[in-house]
């Protein structure tokens, strides 16, 4: 009898660790099933599946958390929620639940990674835990996360560019213009990858991929230039964005988390309008607020460029923020070159009249 018991324990553990974990979203739309025996996850919507088996796991120089991992437990589903005020975005009053189920691994070797899903109504979002402790510092070579879409995706990318290859130096700078309804699979035309916030749509569903919560121990990273089989993969910095005398690439003591990969999903409508960055972050510090006075603003810069911040074209802008009852007009770059402090005094003087702040870039 003590032999049965055992056999059966032993094949319903192997059944448990090799069936899918769900996840639903509280309004039941947005489904994430997660494989245990090949640590993949993927997501349909109303039904539908959009994104295909894609993988997870990270590989730290001391262990590689993305292959031979046991699964030893899988939480119950939990509702977690949060209320938080925001004083500039897209509403101030913001409410977020969402579905929360934790899978915890090992490795072969007996270290442990947990990997935290949270799904909401729109959207998906996980992260990887490292519950140990320890005081020697951890390295996270890279990470094996992916996000593998079905053929016949669209995507609207911006390339990321190459590091410290434009204007003083700063490039990536986030300037570069969208590649707009291409194919997924469709390489970057820079080895540096593809920016968030990253696009696609499948079967009229839209996904919006971006990350959250990053520390002071995590990188921010990009999707990589390559994507065979429709499948992107994280991709970390090249070596020249690092700081000087900083720190390119994750590391940390233990325990650690890593940034939320995030996908928001559904129609454009939920896209715009989804919190998912600002809900994922962390709270935002108490401190005093009487200072930050939040306000749209002018500023030439978007449409005419470096040789629009001078004198007479800045005042233009600066009655155009009053006609738009704007609260400030940003001067960019090279005013302290092109207008003059003494110059920039009389503009200020100009736009308190018309009720504007002045921002110096």
């Amino acid at each position: 009898m003590f032999r049965c018991w055992l056999i059966i324990f032993v094949l319903g553990s192997q059944c448990l660790y090799a069936q899918s974990v769900t996840i639903n979203s509280p309004d039941k739309k947005i489904l994430v099933s997660c494989r245990m025996d090949q640590l993949t996850y993927a997501i349909s919507y109303q039904g539908k599946p959009i994104l295909r088996d894609s993988k997870l796991g990270v590989i730290r120089e001391d262990e590689d958390f993305s292959t031979n991992l046991k699964v030893i437990k899988v939480s119950q589903p939990r509702v977690i929620t949060d209320h938080y005020q925001i004083l500039t975005a897209k509403k101030s009053d913001i409410t977020y639940t969402a579905t929360q189920r934790v899978i915890e691994t090992i490795t072969t070797s007996g270290r442990k990674m947990n990997v935290v899903f949270q799904v909401s109504n729109d959207g998906v979002a996980f992260r990887y835990e490292f519950p140990e402790q320890s005081t020697d510092v951890k390295k996270i070579k890279s990470e094996a996360t992916s996000f593998h879409f079905f053929e016949g995706t669209r995507a609207w990318l911006q390339p990321k560019t190459e590091a410290q290859s434009g204007w003083e130096h700063t490039n990536p700078s986030y300037e570069a213009h969208y590649m707009m309804d291409i194919a997924t699979g469709t390489p970057s035309p820079t080895k540096n990858g593809w920016v968030y916030p990253a696009l696609f749509n499948y079967d009229e569903v839209w996904m919006l991929l971006t990350e959250a919560n990053l520390g002071r121990t995590y990188c921010g990273t990009a999707l990589q230039q390559q994507s065979p089989d429709h499948e992107y993969k994280i991709g970390f910095p090249q070596t020249p964005e690092v700081f000087t005398n900083g720190i390119l690439n994750p590391e940390s003591t233990l325990p650690w988390q890593t940034p939320w990969r995030i996908i928001a999903i559904g129609d454009l409508k939920t896209i715009v309008e989804s919190t998912l960055g600002t809900d994922l972050a962390e709270p935002a510090k108490k401190m005093d607020r009487s200072f930050i006075k939040p306000g749209k603003a002018s500023w030439s810069w978007i449409l005419k460029k470096d040789d629009s911040t001078v004198f007479d074209v800045q005042k233009r802008y600066i009655d155009f923020a009053s006609d738009m009852k704007w609260q400030y007009c940003l001067l960019d770059a090279t005013w302290d070159k092109l207008i003059g402090y003494d110059s920039v005094k009389l503009l200020a003087d100009y736009a308190k009249t018309k009720n504007v702040g002045l921002l110096l870039w």
